[in-house]
Order: structure tokens, then C-alpha cells, then sequence
């Protein structure tokens, strides 16, 4: 069954059930309408003049602003969802987004669609395909209209993109002091796909398990999330390990390093962020740290933080960003002068190192101005400067190096 396919029908099965349960309800007046329909979308734009640079908002991407093009595809997408209750414990929710994916296509993809079941108040379980809870401001990433920004910091939520999962979570919630403080459990087959170097990455075999902890009081809200994404039969440095087997008699450290490379990767995943906001001001600050044993393994943080003021329908802010990722240091002294064959595994093995390596921040300007009750304007001004990126792409399709220039982005964000 082809993607596009299995998202159709699985709209197709709640929205017919849901109608189901509309006309059963109408036919004999038994109660109000069981079911509910509601979407969201961004029509977006980013400028740029950088040459030889895409700027990507998340390395899900192929594509991305080109300088000098008025990029509209991006950041736009549009969502429908689908809500129907069952019963007042059991109900089922469908979500699918168009945007263009990896393969620079519009597909709709099902990012929502489970069977949730609430014994009371204090409890509810899920079962399908759910998004990890790693945002502070809400539980999806392509909602812009809940962000004060454009986009959800590209730094920090952009390198986060694997947060879509097929299984099951569990949530626990009580009243704690002024506020409500919940804890959620979670598992299953992690969904996603990761586009670098020309190549696309896609999880065939991925496993996500983590557990989040909030408390939202009446201005304060705190969120702590940890996650742990582990792979199996990882085969992408089969090369340099082919490489290092053959300089085995030749270098202690080929032989040290080849024994070190396996065919499982996790990656580990721990954030905290925090929001304040009191009358016209609001602040926000969230903080990750991020491991991944991907050969030769790579550990990384990233920041963020926005501060704005509302005045009536407007609301101006300030916006900081920054990520940066860093292969953990193996060494490999090799001959020199060995041949082609060393030469090629020295050069597979700098490739190998700086595969993801990554430095990379973005300090913003801009104004939100809501429209309506569910209709807001936003415009952006950001200075990317980047050491080295591994989410820009330079025309080629390859991570870049030092880049810095000036973006310009605009959105228009709704909800219905």
C-alpha cells in the first residue's frame, strides 16, 4: 500500500465513521454530533541573498531558500484533522499535513492517527501513529499559528525531525500547586526521514521510547522530555569499515576503531524549556542535549530563546537560536605513503567525521500581528551566521561551511 494511499484511507475510515456516528446521533436526536472537523495552515515565504546556500527550516528537507528566489514552499503547508467521540471514555483523532517532503513532493502524510481511551480525568491512553512531546508551545511542529514566530527555532526543532512515531503512550495528570503537572510515558516504531549530502536517510527499522514531565501553572510553565531512538542493521559505514579491516596489519588504531563499529546507532535526547508570561510580556527559554553513536558517534546542544511584547494585536519580539554538534575524538594514525587504499580511507574517514559537524546560530527580529481570532501575520528578519552547517545546503545538496547572510521570512498562519 503506497503512502499516499494508506493516508487517504485512513482519513477516508474516521471521516466515514465519524459521519456515521453524525447520523445516528441527528436521526433520533441522542445527543450532540459526535465528531468534529478542523485544520491549519502557513503560506510562507524566505528571502536570501547568500550564494552557493539553501536554507533549510528542518533537515527533513531536500529543498530550501536558494539566494535571490522568493522561497514560497518551505515553510507553507496545510493540515486537516478529524476528531470522533466514541463514547466519554474511548475517541479517535486522524491528522494529515501536505507539505514537500524529502522527495520534494506535496503527499499528504498521516502525522496523527490513534485510539485514545480516558478512564477519568486523571488518565489517558493511546494506541497509533502519535508525534513525540518534546514542544513547549504545543505538540506539533506544523502548527504555526501556536508559535510567536515564523518558524519553530530551525537551530534546535530542525535537527529534531524524527519525532513521529507508531505505538503507544501514556499519560498521567493531577493538580500541583497552583498548575497542573502531567507525566507521559511513550513507545513504538519511530517514522522520519533526514536528507543530507545528496542522500536520503529513512528509518526502516527504528525504535523510540522516552517519558516527558510538565507543569503549566496560570504564568509559569516548565517541561522536561527525554527520548532515546535506537537503530538496527545500520550499514552506512560499511565502506570505511571495509577500509579499516584492510589497514588492520598496517595500523594498531584501524584494527582498535574497526572493532568499535557496530550495526546498532541511538540516538539520546534531553530537553528542558520554560515559558513565563505575565500581561503583554512573554518569555521563553528551552535547552537540548544530543547523543548519537552513528560511527564515529556525535554529541551536541542546542538553545533557544524568545522574548516578546503585546500590544493590542501586535506583538513584537526578539528571538536567539544555536546548535552545535561535534564528533566525539577517535584517533587513526596511518601510514603514510600506503597507496590508494589508505589514501581512500583517509578521505573516508574526514567524511565520516564531519558528516554532521555543525555549528550554527540565528538572532531574530520581528512582529506578530493577529488578523483574527484564528488568523495571524507574522514577518521576520534573522542573521544566520554558521561556522559549519550541516542543516544549510549549498547548491549541490552538501552540508556547507562558514555562511552568514541575512533572511527574510513572512507567514501567514490559520487555524479553522
Amino acid at each position: 500500500m503506497s503512502g499516499s494511499f494508506a493516508v487517504r484511507a485512513a482519513l477516508a475510515a474516521v471521516i466515514g465513521l465519524a459521519g456515521t456516528c453524525a447520523q445516528a446521533g441527528g436521526a433520533g436526536d441522542q445527543g450532540p454530533v459526535p465528531w468534529s472537523f478542523s485544520g491549519f495552515g502557513t503560506l510562507g515565504a524566505a528571502y536570501h541573498d547568500e550564494p552557493d546556500t539553501r536554507f533549510r527550516r528542518s533537515i527533513d528537507q531536500r529543498g530550501g531558500a536558494r539566494a535571490g528566489h522568493l522561497e514560497v514552499r518551505s515553510d507553507s503547508l496545510l493540515g486537516v484533522q478529524v476528531n470522533a467521540a466514541l463514547d466519554p471514555r474511548w475517541s479517535l483523532m486522524a491528522q494529515a499535513v501536505a507539505r514537500q517532503g524529502v522527495d520534494r513532493r506535496w503527499t499528504p502524510q498521516l502525522t496523527w492517527g490513534f485510539i485514545k481511551y480516558a478512564p477519568s480525568d486523571a488518565a489517558e491512553f493511546r494506541l497509533g501513529r502519535m508525534a513525540v512531546d518534546i514542544y513547549l508551545d504545543g505538540d506539533s511542529r506544523h502548527v504555526g499559528y501556536i508559535y510567536t514566530t515564523v518558524r519553530p527555532y530551525a537551530d534546535v526543532y530542525g535537527r529534531l525531525t524524527l519525532d513521529t512515531f507508531d505505538g503507544a503512550d501514556a499519560s498521567f495528570q493531577r493538580m500541583l500547586g497552583p498548575g497542573q503537572l502531567r507525566f507521559k510515558v511513550f513507545g513504538g516504531r519511530t517514522r522520519g526521514d533526514i536528507y543530507l549530502n545528496g542522500l536520503v536517510y529513512s528509518l526502516e527499522r527504528g525504535r523510540t521510547f522516552g517519558a516527558t514531565l510538565d507543569w503549566v501553572g496560570p504564568e509559569l510553565s516548565l517541561k522536561l522530555s527525554w527520548g532515546s531512538m535506537m537503530t538496527t542493521r545500520d550499514r552506512q559505514n560499511e565502506a570505511v569499515a571495509a577500509g579499516l579491516r584492510g589497514a588492520a596489519g598496517l595500523s594498531s588504531d584501524a584494527a582498535a576503531r574497526l572493532a568499535e563499529i557496530t550495526s546498532t546507532a541511538r540516538t539520546s535526547y534531553l530537553g528542558l524549556g520554560v515559558g513565563w508570561e505575565r500581561g503583554p510580556m512573554s518569555l521563553q527559554l528551552v535547552g537540548t542535549d544530543m547523543k548519537v553513536t552513528v560511527y564515529p558517534g556525535f554529541e551536541g546542544w542546542g538553545l533557544g530563546a524568545t522574548a516578546a511584547y503585546r500590544v493590542g494585536d501586535w506583538k513584537p519580539f526578539l528571538t536567539y537560536s544555536r546548535s552545535i554538534i561535534d564528533p566525539v575524538p577517535r584517533r587513526l594514525e596511518l601510514p603514510a605513503g600506503g597507496g590508494s587504499a589508505i589514501d581512500a580511507l583517509r578521505a573516508g574517514w574526514e567524511n565520516l567525521n564531519a558528516f554532521v559537524r555543525h555549528d550554527q546560530h540565528t538572532a531574530g527580529i520581528g512582529v506578530r500581528y493577529d488578523l483574527s481570532a484564528n488568523a495571524a501575520l507574522k514577518l521576520q528578519l534573522d542573521r544566520v551566521d554558521a561556522k559549519r552547517s550541516s542543516s544549510l545546503l549549498d547548491d549541490a545538496g552538501n552540508r556547507t561551511g562558514a555562511r552568514r547572510f541575512m533572511l527574510f521570512s513572512a507567514s501567514l498562519d490559520f487555524v479553522f
